[in-house]
């Protein structure tokens, strides 16, 4: 039943492999994938996922007061649920419009998918980001080697604040997409995956985690 490189690649090439992985990501986002309308392979759900969550980062550091991201004492859940449902409708639309030519519009169920998904990591976003720290800062080559941003972070949680990180994403779209792509990994892998198991359902396309590097895959699904 459905329901809805290495270590060993020197820094300067491992820089030019994340930015042709944003770039792709970017161009799958808007534009899908024509060569697979002809195999009937439907292409992957994530890129557009990972954009969708990389908003999120945005609109949550602009701190715009119509869609507030951050929990505060006069921000109830339900209105952080309405704008992540309003970022994750956003990008299906430009998606669906981008792909009308292509043959690979959206389903409705892999629509729905992506929706539960920003939807799901946004919800989180306090937890996931907490996991993320805690999961980098138990790896003791990312501090020794300087490799924070390839994970999307400044520091560990004793030197990365709140308006340092928001400044960044702010700034650096490479920043904010490896935050979002190590973000939607652990929603995959300690919420979507389990909860799927647990009540012997699927979702379109699968809950496989094929996005990440071999390295920040290591670190962040440390039990596959």
């Amino acid at each position: 039943m459905v329901v809805s490189f290495s270590l060993c690649i020197p820094p300067s090439k491992m820089d030019c492999y994340r930015h042709y992985r944003s770039q792709q990501l970017v161009l799958f986002a808007q534009k899908g994938d024509p060569l697979r309308e002809a195999t009937g392979i439907r292409p992957s759900l994530h890129p557009v996922t990972i954009n969708a969550i990389a908003e999120a980062l945005k609109v949550r550091a602009k701190k715009l007061e119509d869609m507030p991201l951050r929990p505060r004492e006069d921000v109830a859940p339900l209105q952080i649920a309405m704008s992540a449902g309003r970022i994750a409708t956003e990008a299906i639309q430009k998606r669906q419009e981008a792909s009308s030519k292509d043959g690979m519009k959206l389903l409705d169920t892999e629509e729905q998918t992506i929706a539960g998904r920003v939807m799901g990591v946004v919800m989180r976003l306090d937890n996931l980001e907490s996991l993320l720290q805690a999961k980098c800062a138990s790896v003791s080559w990312i501090s020794k080697y300087g490799e924070w941003g390839t994970f999307g972070l400044l520091g560990d949680k004793d030197t990365e604040t709140t308006m340092d990180v928001d400044d960044r994403i702010l700034s650096d779209p490479l920043f904010s997409m490896s935050r979002s792509e190590c973000l939607l990994a652990l929603f995959l892998h300690t919420v979507e995956k389990p909860t799927l198991e647990q009540i012997g359902e699927t979702v379109p396309g699968g809950s496989a985690i094929d996005f990440l590097d071999a390295d920040r895959k290591e670190v962040l699904i440390d039990d596959e």
